[in-house]
């Protein structure tokens, strides 16, 4: 079983997306892998259920994480949208594509709770400055 290691730095300073590991009460029932906190850039940390990608299918009222897991073993997140996104089947393959291996899912009672945890998990993903040459 893997267990959550410290982090040295604060993980709200900044604009960065955190895996931030499993819930360390499950690790004795063995369901700690079974579930994924992430935090976006309010500080908010959301526990999604984990499965496998391959099962993925739309969920009303769902925020969902599509993830690649890293050499380390933190998640790395390739897509995040609504259950119930139009696209998701497109962004389901593409993300599979892009080596995405699990999916995650949290259910909220209303679309307006999943949108609002969708827009602050996308808000936390750093935007890398574009460099143009016009030479």
């Amino acid at each position: 079983m893997m267990m959550q290691t410290n982090r040295t730095e604060a993980p709200t300073r900044g604009r960065h997306l955190i895996d931030d590991g499993m819930p360390v009460a499950l690790v004795a029932t063995g369901l700690d892998a079974s579930f994924r906190y992430w935090r976006g850039v309010s500080g908010a940390r959301f526990v999604f259920s984990v499965s496998s990608i391959d099962g993925a299918r739309p969920a009303t009222n769902s925020a969902v994480v599509l993830a690649m897991i890293g050499d380390d073993g933190a998640r790395e997140a390739v897509w995040i949208g609504r259950g119930d996104d139009p696209e998701f089947a497109f962004a389901r393959a593409a993300s599979i594509a892009a080596g995405a291996t699990e999916m995650h899912l949290h259910v909220t009672e209303s679309p307006l709770g999943a949108q609002r945890i969708v827009r602050d998990l996308k808000a936390a993903i750093p935007i890398a400055p574009l460099k143009i040459s016009f030479a």
